[in-house]
């Protein structure tokens, strides 16, 4: 599997659903706890600079950004992270937080799923219909079957939720989502004070 290929594919999406968030949208409820979509944009943005910076062995690029700037902080930090992650930053050892010390390539495989699960995140929290790519989530189906039932992967506090039951026919997308916890069609709070 190309983890090139797919993740340049995830980031595209990502960036086009991105791109469509509109002025009202940014405090928008997510599935993911405590998340807003802005929280969620500045997560995939924080993403991009932290790995890139490492794939590439420089100082972090960080941007200062307001509502109106975000999508464009994303396209640019995007493109700096698929421009840095290149053949060479697999074999390198990179810092993943409370995650610890992990190679290059499992590092751009563990981005990849969460590039491609955030975008369903991002249009789960705008009301929109989320048309998955098979081949991408089957593959990313692959990387998080991987993924044990620990902290700080999952539970309160980690980084998803346990696992809950997909439908019994339930497509490689649908699969991937019940895997990291997400429900569909997903439970989102409506926007506005509690």
């Amino acid at each position: 599997m190309d983890f090139f290929e797919v993740t340049r594919r995830a980031h595209r999406r990502a960036g086009t659903t991105i791109s469509g968030v509109g002025a009202d949208d940014w405090d928008r409820s997510t599935p993911c706890a405590e998340w807003t979509v802005r929280d969620l944009v500045h997560h995939l943005i924080d993403n991009n600079e932290q790995y890139a910076a490492q794939a590439a062995g420089r100082p972090r690029n960080t941007r200062t950004t307001t509502d109106g700037d975000l999508a464009k902080a994303h396209e640019e930090s995007s493109a700096e992270f698929l421009t840095a992650f290149d053949t060479s930053a697999l074999a390198k050892i990179f810092d993943f937080g409370n995650f610890g010390p992990l190679p290059g390539a499992n590092v751009l495989a563990v981005l990849f799923v969460d590039t491609l699960v955030h975008g369903w995140d991002l249009d789960a929290a705008l009301g929109r219909e989320h048309h998955w790519d098979d081949e991408l989530a089957t593959a990313a189906l692959a990387v998080a079957s991987r993924y044990p039932d620990v902290t700080p992967v999952r539970g309160p506090g980690g980084a998803f939720g346990h696992a809950v039951e997909a439908p019994p026919d339930a497509g490689p997308g649908e699969r991937l989502i019940a895997l990291l916890g997400r429900s569909a069609p997903p439970t989102v709070p409506p926007i506005g004070p509690a």
